[in-house]
């Protein structure tokens, strides 16, 4: 079975296709019967027949398909793949039916390949027709960037709380051990430290340490990681890393407020900070600390007996009085004095009442208002007129009140006095 110089195919390599008709079926994956109509139309297997004559199927991807498992039957089917590929057989002398170099007729050459494009990656494919994203290249060597980020704290009256990250900016993952130092500096002297132990880490670390119960000052520190290298059972220190980070803190003694004078009464050994509260022994003042005295002294912090006060206001005394009547009139005439000698004190004012009654019923009256003031003679007088005839009682009363605003009294009576009418 050969191609004649024109491509075609002599009617005694079309029968000798057809006798091996079995074998291109399962090379193809074709039904027996589409490969004898597809030879019998024109020689040449390209689905010009046969009941997948319109699948555009690339004949050579179902023999790629299957070439793995035809490796030893293709090195018999040479002439065969002449139909597949419409060349003569001087076309297949690039085969390499045992090895299946890169120039095997299997190499892929159509539009659906997809592979490594770039040509400086290690699995670049000239023969790609698209790039998949595979490309793999050479890693290059990684320069550690070794870096601090500090963010400490301190509540500025007793503590500072030091938080530091370690890491490297490039990320190399490289393995490292050792350990940090941290020294405490207060007012610029070395004060307190720390020593943490790292062991081995990548990339990143975190350095936490804290300094309690601190002195009033001013405080900053030193923090450095050292590496350990060890070979042949003996350690040494490597390469340093120093924080750049030096941050300040000015730790101050708490505030407690009281009295700060060790000369008063209420002195606090604790305080810090004065509040105005201190409290001492009163400066002896005397005079009179009464403050009803003329000579109240608000100053005076001890009585000396020493207080004037006015002479005490007089009693309200009933000097006199007279009831007098004729046929219809009844009067009362009355002598009110302020103590029973002259003096000059206040008086007070005086309500004076007087009436009449009948079986306890009052039947007239009239009031007098007085100030009643020193030791005088003022006879006062109060009357009632128009009064039929018969047996009355007759009533008098004054009214005041005193300096302690309590009321006070005085009361006369009279009964079964006669008028005539």
């Amino acid at each position: 079975m050969h191609l004649d110089a024109e491509g075609d195919i002599d009617i005694e390599d079309v029968e000798d296709a057809l006798l091996r008709a079995d074998e291109l079926s399962e090379i193809t994956g074709r039904k027996k019967t589409d490969i004898v109509a597809d030879l019998l139309d024109d020689g040449v297997l390209n689905l010009s027949a046969g009941s997948d004559a319109d699948v555009k199927r690339d004949i050579l991807d179902i023999a790629q398909e299957k070439a793995e498992k035809f490796k030893t039957l293709l090195t018999t089917l040479i002439p065969v793949f002449a139909l597949l590929l419409g060349v003569g057989a001087e076309g297949l002398g690039v085969l390499d039916v045992t090895g299946w170099g890169e120039e095997s007729i299997f190499s892929p050459t159509n539009e659906d390949y997809g592979a490594c494009l770039d040509p400086d990656a290690e699995n670049y494919d000239k023969d790609a027709s698209w790039d998949n994203g595979s490309c793999q290249f050479e890693i290059p060597p990684c320069d550690t960037d070794w870096r601090y980020d500090d963010y400490s704290t301190s509540n500025l009256e007793s503590s500072i709380y030091i938080r530091s990250s370690f890491f490297d900016a490039n990320e190399c993952d490289y393995e490292l051990e050792g350990h940090f130092t941290i020294v405490l500096f207060m007012d610029g002297n070395s004060h307190d430290g720390d020593y943490i132990n790292t062991g081995t880490f990548r990339n990143e670390i975190q350095i936490q340490s804290d300094f309690l119960d601190l002195e009033e000052g001013e405080y900053y520190w030193d923090l450095e990681f050292h590496t350990i290298e060890c070979d042949d059972g003996t350690c040494e220190h490597g390469d340093e890393f120093t924080s750049p980070h030096k941050p300040i803190f000015i730790i101050e003694a708490e505030v407690v407020l009281g009295c700060i004078d060790e000369t008063a009464n209420n002195y606090n050994e604790a305080a810090t900070q004065d509040d105005g509260s201190c409290e001492y022994d009163p400066e002896i003042i005397e005079g009179c600390t009464n403050s009803t005295a003329l000579n109240y002294d608000e100053n005076a912090t001890v009585d000396d007996d020493s207080c004037e006060y006015p002479p005490p206001r007089c009693e309200i005394i009933l000097f006199s009085i007279y009831l007098q009547y004729d046929k219809n009139t009844s009067w009362v005439q009355y002598d009110l004095d302020c103590g029973t000698e002259p003096n000059d004190q206040d008086g007070y004012n005086v309500s004076v009442q007087f009436w009449m009654s009948e079986n306890n019923t009052t039947l007239n009256h009239t009031i007098g208002y007085h100030y009643i003031k020193g030791y005088v003679a003022d006879t006062q007088e109060l009357c009632l007129e128009d009064i039929t005839a018969g047996k009355y009682d007759f009533h008098w009363i004054a009214i005041w009140t005193d300096d302690d605003g309590e009321q006070k009294l005085l009361e006369v009576n009279w009964s079964d006095i006669e008028i005539t009418g």
